[in-house]
Order: structure tokens, then sequence, then C-alpha cells
């Protein structure tokens, strides 16, 4: 029996299947009392409006609403989080995707909320990378990647293992670690 899905349905399906699973697993894996994890929808996106302040990408005030859909039409291996505290306060977004034959995992776009009160201040990059790595695993990815990174959050990614490598004629600089599978 072949691994491969037999129509793009199954192929949409097996990865929607995947997504489901890192929303369970993610919050056991990271042990954060009240940490949840849901794709983001329309409440997230509405919820992310109300962030105060006037941050302009790449330091986040991404348009989340824009962002998704394209990402929804585009690419059916997407990771889209919406990370949660206790269901009610929405605490970062993120978007990424398995590259074409899943040899590595991209973490794309990540904006956590800069409300002072936020609960998950300081652990919505752990979660969010937890969360693809657990995806590259289900994925059979052999590597993680954080795709041009701002400067402030370099650090940040190394201390979870990942390496910073030089941009090239053809590619952004990013961050990545190695998978263990």
């Amino acid at each position: 029996m072949s691994q491969y899905p037999k129509s793009y349905s199954e192929y949409l399906a097996k990865y929607n299947d995947y997504r489901r699973i890192i929303y369970q697993q993610t919050p056991q894996v990271v042990n954060i009392p009240g940490v949840s994890l849901t794709p983001i929808n329309s409440k997230a996106v509405l919820e992310h409006r109300k962030w105060a302040g006037d941050r302009q990408p790449p330091n986040g005030g991404w348009d989340w609403g824009m962002w998704v859909e394209k990402y929804r039409q585009s690419y059916g291996k997407r990771l889209e989080l919406a990370i949660w505290h206790n269901n009610q306060t929405l605490c970062g977004l993120a978007l990424g995707k398995a590259s074409g034959a899943n040899i590595h995992v991209r973490l794309e776009v990540l904006e956590g909320s800069p409300d002072k009160a936020n609960p998950l201040k300081g652990s919505v990059a752990y979660i969010a990378l937890t969360a693809l790595e657990l995806y590259g695993a289900a994925c059979g990815s052999e590597e993680a990647r954080v795709i041009d990174p701002v400067d402030g959050a370099i650090r940040v990614y190394e201390k979870y293992g990942y390496k910073l490598m030089p941009s090239t004629k053809k590619h952004p600089r990013y961050l990545a670690k190695k998978l263990n599978l």
C-alpha cells in the first residue's frame, strides 16, 4: 500500500489530521498551564486586531486575515497556530509550512501579543517552535527552520537549539535545527 494520498482531498485530509494532532500534543509537550492551540480562525483574527500598538512588519502588526487566506489557498501543508491561554486570551499567532518533499518545515511568520499582561509572554516562541518541530516529525522532515528572523529574536531561537544560516542570492537568512526522527 502506498504512503501517498490517492487524491487531492486525501492529501488535504492528511495534513489537516497532522495539524489537529499538533493542536492536541503541543500543550502536553510544553507543559505550561492553560496553553491551547487552534487554527487561526475569525475569533483569533478579531482578537489580534485588539492588540494595542503601532507595530509594523517585520516587528509585528501583520495582517493575519490576509496571511491566513493566502496560506489556506496556496499551501495544503501549512501549519497555522493561534496560541491561547485558558481558551480566551490570544497570546500569539504563527504560520509556516512543510517544503515540497517535506525535507524541512518552516516557521515564516510569528507574532506575540505585545500586552504586558500576556500570560504567555516569554513562552510564545517556545510554544510555536515546539509545534513546528512536532509538525516536522509528523511530516517526516529532517529539519525545522525559522525564516528571516528579526534581529531581536535570534538569541531566543538559538536558546532552543537553532543555528543561524546566512542569506544567499536565492534565499534569506534562516535559523535551522536538525530534527531527531
